[in-house]
Order: C-alpha cells, then sequence, then structure tokens
C-alpha cells in the first residue's frame, strides 16, 4: 500500500510563474520545476532569513525534509541556469496546507470576523485598496451568523487596515497586496490571505473547510516579495492557474 504523504505548510502564488532564458521562445527549451515547498524552503531559509531548526518547524517537516527540499531547490535553479532551460514554479497544493501571511493562529478562535473587498456583493476584488466596500461575515465555528457590507474611506496609505481593525475584523481575504500592505495589517492583529478571486461565498467555504489557513506563529518573518496565494475548491481538485507571461533570466 503506498503511503500517504503528510502535508506541509506553504505559501502559494497568485499564479504559476514561468521563466524563460533570454532569447528563447517558450516551447523551444527543456522546463525545470520547482514544486511548491521546494520553493517555499527556499524562500524562508534564502529570503526571509530562517535557519533550518525554524523554517522546517514552520512548514511543519523534520530538518532532513527541509535540507533536502533546499537541496534539491537549489540544484534545479543552477542546472536550469547552466543548461539555458525555462524554469516553472509549480502552484499545485495537493500536498500543501495553505498558510496566510500573519500567522496570527485565527483558528484557534471560536468566533471569526471575516472581511473580503468586493464592488457587487458577489464576487472578490482584485486588489483591496480601491474597493467599493467590504463584505464582512461573522462566522462562529462553520456558521454564518451574520452578513453585513461597510463603505471604507478614500484609500490612503493605512488607513483601510485601521479601518477593518475598528470593525473588529480577523481575517482579510483578498486577490493581491503589497508585503508593506501585509505588515501594516499584522500591526493591527489582522491575518491576510492571498490568491483569493470569484466568489465571495466559494472563498469562504474554502477557508471555513481547512483549504485557506492561517499557521499559529509567535514569530515574525518577513520577506522582500510580495506572498500570494491561491487555492482549489472543497469539492473539486482542479486547478485554477493561468500561466503567466514568461520573464527572462537576468532582468
Amino acid at each position: 500500500m503506498q503511503h500517504k504523504r503528510i502535508k506541509r505548510y506553504a505559501r502559494r502564488l497568485d499564479d504559476k510563474r514561468l521563466y524563460m532564458p533570454q532569447g528563447v521562445q517558450r516551447g523551444g527549451t527543456a522546463l525545470t520545476s520547482l514544486t511548491l515547498d521546494e520553493f517555499e524552503a527556499l524562500r524562508l531559509v534564502d529570503v526571509d532569513g530562517l535557519n533550518q531548526i525554524d523554517a522546517a518547524s514552520d512548514m511543519e517537516v523534520s530538518r532532513a525534509t527541509l535540507q533536502r527540499l533546499l537541496s534539491s531547490g537549489r540544484k534545479k535553479l543552477v542546472e536550469a541556469i547552466l543548461t539555458n532551460q525555462a524554469i516553472e514554479i509549480r502552484n499545485d497544493i495537493r500536498n500543501i496546507k495553505l498558510k496566510g501571511e500573519n500567522k496570527m493562529n485565527i483558528e484557534a478562535k471560536d468566533t471569526k470576523i471575516i472581511a473580503f473587498p468586493t464592488s457587487d456583493k458577489v464576487t472578490i476584488d482584485a486588489h483591496f485598496g480601491h474597493t467599493r466596500e467590504f463584505a464582512i461575515y461573522t462566522v462562529h465555528g462553520s456558521d454564518i451568523v451574520g452578513v453585513k457590507h461597510i463603505t471604507p474611506p478614500p484609500h490612503e496609505p493605512g488607513v483601510i487596515p485601521k479601518f477593518l481593525q475598528e470593525h473588529s475584523v480577523d481575517v482579510v481575504i483578498t486577490g493581491n497586496m503589497g508585503q508593506r500592505a501585509v505588515a501594516l495589517f499584522k500591526h493591527y492583529d489582522i491575518d491576510v490571505i492571498l490568491g483569493a478571486r470569484g466568489r465571495i461565498d466559494v472563498n469562504l467555504n474554502e477557508y471555513l473547510g481547512g483549504f485557506l489557513t492561517s499557521q499559529g506563529s509567535s514569530c515574525e518573518h518577513h520577506g522582500n516579495h510580495e506572498h500570494n496565494h491561491e487555492h482549489q475548491h472543497k469539492d473539486q481538485n482542479h486547478e485554477h492557474c493561468q500561466d503567466k507571461q514568461g520573464h527572462r533570466h537576468g532582468q
């Protein structure tokens, strides 16, 4: 019987990434693929600056597994550059548990208040800063006990995180957000889930079902890159990925 692989925590990108060597058309070279857990290990150690013990704890894997992920990820990157191969970072979450940016351990709370930026009360806006309103859901356990829509003040740096904190929001689920904005939400004890798109109700069910989650941690680690998440439907095991326009090595 095949051994079931233990899921590990990782942040997801908004879409898979594809980097093409300069002067090479797509499909004209071999492709090297990094898995999401390899990329997360590299990000935690090489970008966020965690030591291997803390990085392994963050991903909920053994140190030996983390070392394997680091070794395989670094080898793939170097060999791809040396042999002029394309590099793909896959967004497959079949063996991944997604986590929020701020790691506030929000899931431990019996009652949570969750905010979604929206302009039509149905779908999530890609960018929270200029949204028409926020849909605010109060959830006890897995039951929705209240819904309201609030209009944010005019967008200025730092205004919306403070505004949502005044409405006791615990989590904001949105499409994209810069790391500076993520840090502002952290200042107000609000967790951030990125990469969401489509219907609010689907994303809310995914969050409540554990597909969108935040790993509780007392540590604070911030890189300089924007970290995004994507997810899959609770009842559908398929990817919501679209190809990004190819980037070029050395740019």
